[in-house]
């Protein structure tokens, strides 16, 4: 019982005695629990006059039994049904005891006739159990040691077809078909055979004449860096640097050639039918694009190479094709800053033409009209809106220029597979001029743009 007192109803203190008894009605449930969870370990029902309370002793007491059944539902579910018993020794003071359905169950057979022995131990609601069983000479227990391998988590490479193979890359040697020569490369094996017997025998480096091209076309089409190209043919990468720039040397001197301005017989036999209509003279389509350099060191090498058009660093060459769609002409490369015309103006582009030669161009090429007329030629642009809006006719010549212009664009979209070009670096700047030719040459070997 409480030390404090509390007041009756005339109001005089009364204090409890040694001899004085609380009655089972002010417990919950009219018992007390001995468990300190159970809201009848201690009395909380007393008249209004001695306490208010703000619980509600019924539901309180609901929810000790479901929590008291659910704990005794869990333990039944661990344990299975009991395959053994014996003499259990229960305390002296039996008084805070209370009984639970347990069972219990052990992983090897025991004799009956055996004598064992159970230890219990009990503190609040928490009971545990341990069973003293001797073991004999004659025990049947068969202890076996289990054996352990390493496993490490994921699939199963032996039995597996999507793992990786542990072969390495080789070379050309681990090229077996077209399609991954043509990934890796850009090229057919027809095209690589050609480009190989432009090239001398290998003498400098340590890696055959069929790597040499194939690490070449690689850096071309991907675009990778010399130390990546360096780990995949075990090679150093000032080796790698040396191989791609004396093969870039021979190959464009070799292929020079291989970009030739045709005849105008041979333009005309060749014309395709989207031309013979409204272009029958038509020798070639120009245009200028431009391609991503890194930030130059210098300031002037800053304001050469700055596009306004692009708002970065870039350089800059005109292409001429075929109405048939093959490259005639390649220009080497300007800073992002030179105008088209003024590229087309000094390039030598216009010495090429003859008289009565149609050269057709977008909008951007104003600038040269005045020298197209100097060498009888015609320059055939979209018209320029000067009035409110375009004619009838003016829209029909911007849709018939379009529908055959849009073969360079075709064309430069090819070009621009290789990955080189994605955003030239600053160490590659004095080669560019030799690696744009090399990415039309190889264009040019590919599958024509218009199929007739």
């Amino acid at each position: 019982m409480a030390d404090g007192g509390s007041l009756i109803e005339n109001g005089v203190l009364w204090m409890p005695k040694s001899h004085n008894r609380i009655c089972s009605t002010h417990f919950v449930g009219n018992k007390k629990s001995n468990d300190p969870q159970s809201p009848s370990y201690v009395p909380s029902i007393f008249p209004k006059a001695y306490k208010i309370t703000k619980c509600n002793h019924k539901q309180q007491l609901e929810r000790y039994n479901r929590a008291a059944n659910k704990k005794k539902m869990d333990l039944s579910k661990k344990v299975p049904d009991a395959v053994s018993s014996g003499d259990f020794i229960f305390p002296e003071n039996t008084s805070q005891m209370s009984s639970v359905n347990v069972s219990i169950q052990v992983c090897f057979d025991v004799d009956d006739n055996q004598d064992f022995t159970f230890h219990c131990s009990f503190e609040g609601n928490n009971v545990s159990t341990q069973a003293a069983i001797p073991l004999t000479s004659n025990s049947n227990l068969n202890f076996t040691k289990c054996e352990l391998s390493d496993k490490a988590c994921g699939v199963d490479s032996s039995n597996s077809l999507s793992c990786l193979s542990c072969e390495a890359f080789h070379g050309f040697e681990s090229i077996k078909t077209e399609n991954a020569l043509k990934d890796l490369t850009g090229t057919t094996f027809p095209i690589f055979n050609i480009l190989l017997k432009l090239m001398p025998p290998s003498k400098r480096f340590s890696i055959t004449k069929e790597n040499e091209l194939l690490l070449f076309l690689m850096k071309l089409k991907l675009g990778i860096t010399y130390s990546a190209l360096s780990v995949m043919f075990g090679i150093h990468r000032t080796t790698v640097t040396r191989i791609f720039s004396d093969v870039l040397t021979t190959l464009s001197t070799k292929t020079k050639d291989f970009i030739f301005w045709p005849s105008k017989k041979t333009i005309s036999d060749l014309l395709p039918e989207a031309f013979k209509k409204n272009y029958p003279h038509c020798r070639c389509i120009i245009d200028c694009t431009e391609i991503r350099v890194e930030q130059p060191y210098t300031v002037e090498q800053r304001v050469y190479l700055y596009s306004r058009y692009k708002g970065g660093y870039t350089i800059k060459f005109l292409v001429a094709i075929t109405p048939n769609g093959m490259v005639s002409f390649v220009s080497k490369c300007y800073g992002g800053r030179s105008s088209d015309s003024f590229i087309t103006n000094d390039c030598g582009f216009l010495s090429l033409l003859e008289p009565g030669d149609e050269v057709m161009a977008d909008k951007g090429f104003p600038g040269i009209k005045t020298n197209c007329d100097q060498q009888n030629a015609i320059l055939i642009m979209p018209p320029f809106l000067y009035n409110a809006k375009f004619t009838e006719s003016e829209v029909l010549e911007t849709y018939n220029i379009a529908s055959v212009r849009i073969h360079i664009e075709r064309l430069f979209a090819r070009v621009k597979t290789f990955g080189i070009l994605n955003k030239v670096t600053i160490d590659l700047l004095p080669y560019i001029d030799n690696i744009v030719h090399m990415c039309c040459v190889i264009t040019n070997m590919q599958s024509p743009i218009i199929k007739q």
